[in-house]
């Protein structure tokens, strides 16, 4: 399965008075990693919002940021009464006095004060509460991967058709290297006999053992088919139900090998040039499978 690594997903809902947002963007990165943002008292469940998100995420660097909105802000103002304002003024004016500050103290600080200390104290989250904000984690994933798979579509078509163009031009090689060994055979043994004037100091089956081991070393059959093989893997992991981005990683950088080998044994302009071609057309397929998961 083609699916993008980068993408972006987004929940929301209430749970009685709170209202939680969920938002989760994922990037390139060659292994998972997750970075987590959320309010204090979520993050003692940090491991089990990890364990959701391995679930539905194999690579690629996730930012999850889990907030409430502002209406939260009323749950804990109500607890604040005149016995707590006072504590807070004389502590605030002690440290005041202590640093021996001419700061004016205002109702500002005491509220920032009374957030600080109290907030995640007074709201905590049981179990059903926070049952209900791995659903919202849940749903922005799964929005997350909408997105993702929408964009690995374009990737796969892109590649697929990148693949066509290789296979065609391997197709043009493979024609031109018929015969070639013959040709070149002929070519050696006819330069060794100008070279060689006198026949007598010929030894024509050293010459035709020489020729055959050169000619051998030009041979680009193997390679052709290897590469055609790898072709086919890759087009069957592409078309498959699994995350694949290894594995056609894999397939890319032997494909690379073959196509450089076969460009330094064959000896040959028009080949060359091919290999060339092919070799710009594994270049952007590289470059679309590093956005795959």
């Amino acid at each position: 399965m083609i699916i993008s690594m980068t993408g972006y997903g987004k929940a929301e809902g209430y749970f009685k008075n709170r209202k939680y947002i969920v938002e989760i963007k994922s990037l390139n990165s060659k292994f998972i990693e997750i970075f987590l943002k959320a309010p204090k008292f979520l993050l003692e469940k940090e491991l089990d919002i990890r364990e959701i998100i391995r679930e539905k995420i194999s690579r690629g660097k996730i930012y999850i940021n889990i907030t409430l909105e502002d209406e939260i802000d009323n749950l804990y103002l109500q607890e604040i009464n005149s016995k707590i304002l006072k504590s807070y003024l004389k502590f605030l004016n002690s440290i005041k006095k202590s640093i021996r500050s001419e700061e004016k103290i205002t109702i500002d600080h005491i509220l920032k004060l009374h957030e600080s200390i109290l907030k995640d104290e007074l709201i905590k989250i049981n179990k059903k509460e926070f049952d209900f904000v791995k659903s919202l984690i849940g749903k922005a994933i799964k929005d997350l991967v909408l997105m993702k798979e929408k964009e690995g579509q374009f990737l796969k078509n892109d590649i697929q058709k990148r693949i066509k163009i290789i296979a065609k031009e391997l197709e043009k090689i493979s024609f031109y290297s018929k015969g070639r060994i013959q040709k070149e055979k002929e070519k050696i043994n006819q330069n060794i006999r100008n070279i060689l004037n006198d026949q007598r100091l010929i030894n024509e089956n050293r010459i035709e053992l020489e020729v055959a081991l050169l000619a051998e070393k030009l041979d680009i059959t193997e390679e052709i088919i290897r590469f055609k093989s790898h072709i086919k893997y890759f087009l069957d992991y592409v078309n498959s139900k699994e995350y694949s981005g290894r594995r056609l990683n894999f397939l890319l950088q032997e494909m690379n090998r073959e196509i450089n080998t076969i460009s330094s044994k064959s000896m040959n302009a028009t080949i060359s040039q091919i290999a060339i071609v092919i070799k710009e057309e594994l270049e952007k397929i590289r470059e679309q499978i590093q956005n795959i998961e």
